[in-house]
Formats: structure tokens, sequence, C-alpha cells
């Protein structure tokens, strides 16, 4: 009777056993199927499912429909660019929208290529009406607003991890000068800057101020003045890091430059750096301008663009990847001189020749 219960009792062991260890599969293989997709609208992404232990969200938007009137003048640009590098590639490309808060004045514009981001357009409404081309740019990676990017940073800074749990909101959105994500993680609030990623230092309040500044509409392009042709992008071939020579830390700024002045400026020294102080948080600084584009008003029945009263755009960070107002660079910040280098093109060569993009 003893042998015959200790049998029963070890049979019911391994009973009890084998059916923990089918427990144990199921629930692995449950959350292994857990879904990637996420709930989107526009450049809204907000994770409604709960992370399982070995998976970290893939980020998703959606394009959403924008304005006629919007779509008109992002075509309008993108195929005005499409005429001189590095924006040939935009000829016949398509176009994706996604607004941008807070209160949807911006859009993002990507310039599509098949699936892949070959470009942007930031656009933005004006308060008088119209709209104004706030930002753009070229290329298949390194643009401000990219998912890929970005969740690859939110790993690499343990912001989001295998072991999180609960739910995240992100939302893109545009202040003068800078791309903006806001990520809350639960009852945690973060800002990253969207182009070159960080964490900005940001309290709600401050958050608050910042993005609700209107841009100023003085020195951009505007869907009301079409008669402006973009001339061939100068490129420098100089310093586009910052932190690589401080030298320009102890140069005084420059007083605010005209086109002509400041094509002069960056031909002659290569780069020139951008900074706010004490708000280069705010606008994404400091950083270098390595180029420009103008943009000259055609000359009455030839076709033809003069530099005469030109709108320009500064190439800006990185790779010179990002076009910015350079009115409105000056009424941010300072410019100032890198005067340890200098040009890898002719020193004096005029502004509109391209010179190979490193």
């Amino acid at each position: 009777m003893k042998i015959k219960a200790r049998q029963t009792d070890r049979l019911g062991r391994r009973v009890r056993l084998l059916l923990c260890l089918c427990l144990g599969l199921t629930l692995y293989s449950a959350s292994s199927a857990f879904p990637s997709e996420l709930s989107a609208t526009g450049t809204r992404v907000t994770v409604t499912q709960a992370v399982s232990q070995a998976t970290v969200p893939v980020l998703e938007m959606t394009a959403i429909a924008s304005p006629e009137s919007l779509q008109d003048f992002a075509r309008l640009t993108v195929n005005k660019l499409s005429a001189n590098p590095p924006f040939t590639s935009w000829k016949n490309a398509s176009t994706e929208s996604y607004p941008l808060g807070p209160g949807t004045h911006s859009w993002l514009v990507n310039v599509m290529n098949g699936e892949q981001r070959i470009g942007y357009l930031i656009i933005t409404a004006k308060d008088q009406g119209g709209y104004m081309l706030s930002e753009y740019g070229a290329g298949s990676y390194g643009l401000p607003y990219s998912l890929q990017d970005l969740h690859q940073f939110l790993v690499q800074q343990e912001l989001i991890s295998s072991n999180l749990s609960g739910k995240f909101e992100l939302t893109a959105l545009y202040a003068p000068l800078l791309p903006v994500w806001k990520l809350t993680i639960e009852d945690k609030t973060l800002y990253i800057n969207a182009s070159v990623l960080q964490v900005l230092p940001w309290s709600l309040s401050k958050a608050e101020d910042i993005l609700h500044a209107k841009p100023d509409a003085a020195g951009a392009i505007s869907s009301l003045d079409t008669g402006r042709t973009p001339l061939p992008v100068y490129e420098s071939g100089g310093q586009d890091n910052p932190y690589a020579d401080l030298l320009w830390l102890s140069a005084p700024p420059l007083t605010p430059l005209s086109s002509d002045k400041f094509a002069l400026a960056l031909a002659s020294g290569g780069s020139l750096a951008f900074q706010s102080p004490g708000r280069n948080d705010a606008f994404g600084a400091p950083f270098m301008i390595t180029g420009c584009q103008s943009w000259g008003l055609s000359a009455p029945g030839t076709g033809n663009s003069s530099g005469s009263s030109a709108i320009v755009y500064a190439a800006s960070g990185p790779e010179g990847k990002r076009y910015l107002p350079l009115a409105a660079l000056q009424d941010s910040g300072t410019l100032h001189t890198l005067t340890s280098e200098r040009s890898s093109t002719t020193l004096g060569s005029a502004p509109g020749a391209v010179s190979p993009r490193k």
C-alpha cells in the first residue's frame, strides 16, 4: 500500500508538472503573437496595447488628406526644387501629408519615391492667409521626423525597454525652426528634438511657451508669391559639426547680413555657426551652416530668375540637409564665423555652383 501510494503521488506530480509546462508555453505563445500595429491619426501615434516583455512597439504614421490649397503649394514647390541638385530625384515624386501640432498650423509633407522617403517640406499657415515654406530638405536618411531613427534612439537611451508596460503616446509638433516629438509614457512627458535626436530640457510650461510661438512669415517663400524660382544650391564643403572646432565661440556675432553678404561670408569661411544665447534648446542650436539656396524673382517675359531681392534658405545641421530661412535664423539668434576653417571650394566663388556633397 505504501509503495502504491508513493507511485500514485509521483504520477500526480508528473501530471501537474506537465500541465504547468503546457500553460507556460501557451502564455509565451500568446505574448509572442502580440500585434505590432498602432492606431494613428495624422502624426499622432497612440499605442493602445501593453508592451510585451520581448517586444518594443513599432512606430507608424498614417497620412491624411490636407487642404487642396496646401497640396497645390506643395506640388509647385516640389516641382520647382526638382530642377537642381540635390532635389532632382523629386521629379514625378509623390507626397504624403501629416498635420503638425499644436493646433495643426503646420504640415509635414514627405516627398516619396514609391515607399522610400527622399525629402520633406514643412509648410505653415500664415495669419494673413496662404502658406509659407518653413523648411525643406532632401535625402533618404538624417531628415527630421524619422520614426526609424526615433525608435532606435528610444531603445538606446532606454526610454522604452523590453520590460516596459502600460501605454505611451507620441505626437509630432513644430516650433519655429525646431521639429519636436512629444512622448508621454504613462504619467511622464518628454520632448525630443526630432531633427538631431536629443531629449530637450523642457518643463511643460516652457514647452507651451516655445511651441505656441508663431513663426515670422517675412523672409520665407509664400504661396501667395508664385513668381520666385530657386537658384542652384551652393555648398561650401565646410565643417558641419559645431563641437569639432569651438573657435566660433570667441568670434563676435555678425551683424545681420543681406543675402549677398551672407553668401560671401559663407564662401570665405566655409561654415557659419548659429546659436541663440540662453535659448539654444528652443531652436535646436548650436548648429553649423554650410550652404545656401536663393529664391529669385523671375524676370518678366524671360522665365529666368534674378538674385535681386532674393529669399535665402541656409543649409543647416549635419551634412547641410535642412534648409532654413536665413531671415528667421538672424531674427532668432546670431551667426559666427569659423575663422580657422577655409572652404574646400575656391574662395570667393559665386554661390550658385554646387560642390560635391560629402
